[in-house]
């Protein structure tokens, strides 16, 4: 298995580098897909913790309680941001470049700090498994997740906003290499 598995990461390595090199807008549309999968993971995560408060509930020794977002109408959210990511990934791909690029910096930032000093930010296997599966209040998310969140969107901001005057100005917004001259 370990060898099959390695064998389809080769090849699966060689298509996407063939694609990326033979259309552009391909890598762009790529992790548009996967960067609006993961935003609507923390999209149900939040709705969920959020919105389980005005839910009445059965209560429980960790004091949460139902989903608001079920498993199927999260699988359904999943889909349509994923298709959102791709499609402003293929429409609009230097800003997207750039949003992507500024959001994992501001992410690796406040997570990197989360393993320092830890005040209750989840795991993302948790949090993955909490928007997939029908958990009835198993997970709850503590208050720091919302402010450790609320962080992570403050520097994405303040950096996504400087980078972008930074490009406008250098007078370099758009311009890719010709598609053909791969």
């Amino acid at each position: 298995m370990t060898f099959f598995s390695v064998l389809l990461a080769i090849i699966g390595s060689c298509i996407v580098n063939y694609l990326f090199k033979r259309f552009m807008r391909f890598a762009p549309t790529f992790i548009g897909l996967c960067a609006g999968f993961w935003f609507s993971i923390y999209f149900i995560a939040a709705i969920n913790g959020i919105g389980g408060a005005f839910v009445p509930s059965v209560p429980s020794t960790a004091g949460a309680s139902h989903d608001v977002i079920g498993p199927v109408w999260g699988m359904v959210i999943e889909g349509m941001l994923s298709c959102l990511g791709g499609l402003i990934g293929y429409n609009y791909s230097m800003v997207f470049i750039l949003l992507v690029q500024t959001f994992i910096s501001a992410y690796l930032i406040v997570r990197g700090s989360t393993l320092i000093i830890n005040l209750g930010f989840p795991n993302e296997i948790v949090l993955m498994q909490s928007v997939s599966n029908e958990t009835n209040g198993l997970v709850k998310l503590p208050t720091s997740f919302y402010v450790y969140s609320a962080t992570i969107l403050g520097i994405w901001g303040g950096s996504f906003y400087h980078q972008l005057k930074k490009e406008m100005e250098g007078g370099t917004m758009g311009k890719y290499e010709d598609e053909d001259d791969f």
